[in-house]
């Protein structure tokens, strides 16, 4: 298994140009703590990156969270007064923390897109 791990540590250059060394780190993704993981680093830019046996109990984490594969949702707008109101689905919002949040900030992000950060 560990001539396995060789083959899979080769060392590629980052895209800045910089090199690449192999670490074990605490990832933690979203909040949820993914345990100490193999992790590439740039010496350069510091920019890591996870190699796919890492990348597979990252995403295992963030499943058992609720966190991964948060799709799309429709959402609905509709005018009361001189305000547009918008509404999540409950469930979508209970997943995002929505629902604790009282205020954030909205703009506009290309011809068709809102971004909302709260």
């Amino acid at each position: 298994m560990k001539d396995i791990e060789k083959i899979k540590k080769m060392r590629f250059p980052c895209p800045c140009g910089g090199k690449i060394r192999w670490a074990k780190e605490r990832v933690v993704e979203d909040g949820i703590d993914c345990g100490v993981l193999d992790v590439e680093i740039c010496d350069k830019c510091g920019e890591e990156y996870l190699p796919d046996w890492s990348m597979k109990i990252l995403e295992e984490k963030l499943q058992e969270a609720g966190l991964w594969g948060i799709g799309r949702e429709e959402v609905k707008f509709w005018k009361t007064g001189n305000t547009v109101t918008l509404r999540f689905p409950t469930k979508f919002a209970q997943l995002l923390g929505l629902d604790k949040i009282s205020k954030g900030y909205v703009y506009k992000e290309g011809e068709r897109k809102l971004t909302i950060e709260y």
